[in-house]
């Protein structure tokens, strides 16, 4: 079974914030952009239900006091997301261990940064202008690629 997990800050984001600012002084019209680190596994059933838990005990990448984690429905970026990752990068397969920790029941694990762009008023924003800011700003084609 795929599961994506998602850890972001609870406390403001002070590298999402330079972010959108550059953006706007770039001319990309965003309102708002959230960022978050993207886990996503394959995991056994068996142990599915436990992964949440299982990553909130990993202290190198979970912060109860910043962070928040939350379990995504779906394998795949959302409306007006974008996920950035190292070209080259190998998905890290079992025995996947994080901080020489072990992930029980995880067969593969991909690492992403999510980058979630909104419109005026809310709303997702449209894919021509999650084209720009990852064109402009968000992916470094040299050593990055991302997925839409």
């Amino acid at each position: 079974m795929i599961r994506c997990v998602e850890i972001a800050l609870s406390i403001p984001d002070n590298e999402a914030r330079t972010a959108l600012a550059t953006l706007e002084r770039l001319g990309v019209p965003a309102a708002a952009l959230e960022r978050a680190d993207l886990y996503r596994c394959d995991v056994d059933d068996a142990h599915a239900d436990e992964l949440p838990q299982t990553l909130r005990a990993f202290e190198t990448i979970f912060n109860p006091n910043k962070h928040v984690l939350r379990v995504r429905e779906g394998d795949s970026p959302l409306a007006g997301e974008v996920w950035i990752d190292e070209v080259g990068r190998d998905v890290i397969v079992a025995p996947v261990r994080i901080a020489g920790r072990t992930l029980p029941g995880v067969r593969s694990l991909e690492r992403f940064t999510a980058w979630r762009l909104f419109a005026p008023a809310g709303v997702p924003a449209a894919p021509d202008l999650v084209d720009a800011a990852t064109a402009m700003l968000l992916c470094n084609t040299a050593f990055q690629k991302a997925t839409r």
